[in-house]
Order: C-alpha cells, then structure tokens, then sequence
C-alpha cells in the first residue's frame, strides 16, 4: 500500500494547572495542541484570595493567536 497523502499530525495534551483546593471542577482540564502550538492560559482571580484557569489561547510558536476559549462562570 502506498504512503499516506497527509503526514499523521503530531498532537500533546498539556493539562491547565489545578486550584489547591479541589472541591470544584476546574472550567478548563486540558487542550490538545500541535507540535507547532503553544498555549497562553487565562487566569481568573477569586475574592478568597485564589487564581483559577478559566481560558486559554492557542497560539502558534513566534505567531498571533488562532484560538481562544473561556468559561463563563
């Protein structure tokens, strides 16, 4: 059989960092990115004092964002 027409995209997971206190579910868990990609997380800061991930934005290495995503709490 001959080779694929498109190359198999390489992805990875990164995992948003997680509040201290895990009681409730964070708004964002992970995003899957290129191997071109980076992400940008959006931090939400709360009145108790804590910062919690609440979006982020894919952005390509050395480019503008392409993506962006935030929860609405």
């Amino acid at each position: 059989m001959g080779r694929d027409k498109q190359a198999k995209r390489q992805t990875r997971t990164v995992y948003a960092p997680q509040r201290k206190d895990d009681t409730k579910s964070p708004a964002v868990i992970s995003v899957e990115l290129d191997e071109e990609e980076d992400v940008e997380w959006t931090w939400t800061h709360t009145a108790d004092g804590e910062s919690v991930v609440t979006g982020y934005t894919i952005i390509k290495k050395a480019e503008k964002p392409r993506e962006s995503a935030e929860s609405e709490e």
